[in-house]
């Protein structure tokens, strides 16, 4: 039961092909390696701003910054167009690692809009110190590494990027209600939007892989 759901939601963010995604105890886990290491990236990075930069008035990264940090999506599209054309063969390290690169990068651009204190004059940019960055990359490569070994299991393992992703796009979806003001009602609001979003992505992606069997 909590497999299907799991792979009901995977299904909404990914192809699910096989050979293009981990497997751990002889099972494929929800969503491709690439998807694993986008949301490995992006909980790691919203976790370090959430418990060491939420009281903090930020705002995004400096344009010096913002352009180093587009070097790190790059990977993932060379990696991504490369396979796809035809061009080389790709494989699922790379998939995993281009994967943290890229998700790694996105919540900088995105958690300090939610911010109260991002208009304020006295915002510091997200990224004003070395540590921002280098401690969700060590957490990410750690999470990469233990996804890889295949550790704890393919239940957890599932969970923990199943629910990173509802959380990802409960996030997005809270851009949608500014003028909410009460946080639980909106986090309420967002989460509806998260999970009837995901799973009308599911559905679709079920009834158009229907048509090619």
């Amino acid at each position: 039961m909590l497999h299907d759901i799991l792979h009901f939601f995977g299904r909404a963010i990914c192809h699910q092909f096989e050979v293009r995604s981990l497997t751990v105890s002889g099972d494929v886990l929800a969503v491709c390696a690439r998807d694993t290491g986008i949301y490995i990236g992006i909980f790691s990075t919203l976790m370090y701003l959430h418990f060491f930069k939420r009281r903090q008035p930020i705002t995004i990264p400096s344009i010096k910054v913002s352009f180093l940090l587009l070097f790190f999506l790059v990977p993932l599209m060379a990696d991504g167009l490369g396979s796809y054309t035809g061009l080389f063969e790709s494989n699922n390290p790379r998939r995993l690692l281009t994967g943290i690169s890229f998700g790694l990068v996105l919540p900088y651009f995105t958690y300090p809009l939610l911010s109260k204190k991002y208009f304020y004059h006295d915002s510091v940019p997200v990224i004003s110190k070395i540590q921002d960055f280098i401690v969700p990359l060590v957490v990410s490569v750690l999470l990469g590494c233990l996804f890889y070994m295949g550790w704890p299991s393919h239940i957890v393992l599932d969970g923990f990027i199943i629910v990173t992703a509802i959380g990802w796009f409960s996030l997005l979806a809270s851009f949608l209600f500014p003028f909410i003001t009460r946080f639980k009602v909106r986090m309420f609001f967002s989460l509806l939007i998260s999970f009837s979003f995901l799973s009308i992505l599911s559905l679709a992606h079920a009834w158009i892989l229907s048509f090619h069997m």
